[in-house]
């Protein structure tokens, strides 16, 4: 009897073993195999540096969900980009300022990361999108987007936005630093 229960002891063990050390494969995980963790961070139009289209994909939460910020002329929108290990897809959720709602599910094809989007708008229309998020090198994405229903489509070329030239305080020779206000606030 004594030995029975060390055998069921030692397989126990190892079970738990095994199991503790199998990881679930992670949006991140997937990301860095397939090329497409170079999207991650801010992108723009070349034209206005961001004024007319900004594009920003950050963590919220670190190798497992993605927030996607989208920023143009005439909308605002949010979406999270998570890998559910249930479906073994990796899906999209998102909201825009003028309510649309969009869901759809992202793919890869030879390191070219791909969103099959459903908007649906503000009047309840469905609108069915394919975009394409292409890295060309550290400063370039190319973004393509197909209309399901039509076929019509384009691309927008996307670079990291330009940085901002800092400014230096001046600094009196009190070192203090300077202010309009005489009054010193």
């Amino acid at each position: 009897m004594k030995k029975l229960a060390t055998i069921f002891s030692i397989a126990a063990l190892s079970i738990s073993f095994t199991t503790s050390n199998l990881q679930a494969e992670t949006l991140g995980d997937m990301m860095k195999a397939e090329g497409t963790d170079k999207m991650l961070g801010t992108w723009v139009d070349a034209d206005t540096n961001g004024e007319k289209f900004k594009i920003t994909y950050k963590w919220k939460i670190k190798g497992h969900a993605v927030e996607l910020i989208l920023k143009t002329e005439d909308s605002n929108s949010s979406a999270l980009i998570v890998y559910d290990q249930g479906s073994e897809k990796v899906i999209h959720m998102g909201v825009n300022s003028k309510g649309e709602f969009g869901r759809g599910t992202w793919s890869t094809q030879d390191g070219v990361a791909i969103l099959d989007l459903t908007q649906t708008t503000a009047d309840g229309q469905n609108v069915e999108l394919k975009i394409s998020h292409k890295v060309v090198d550290k400063k370039s994405l190319t973004l393509g987007f197909t209309m399901k229903e039509t076929g019509e489509g384009g691309e927008l070329e996307l670079v990291r936005p330009a940085k901002k030239p800092k400014v230096k305080k001046k600094k009196n020779t009190a070192g203090e630093t300077s202010s309009s206000d005489p009054s010193g606030k």
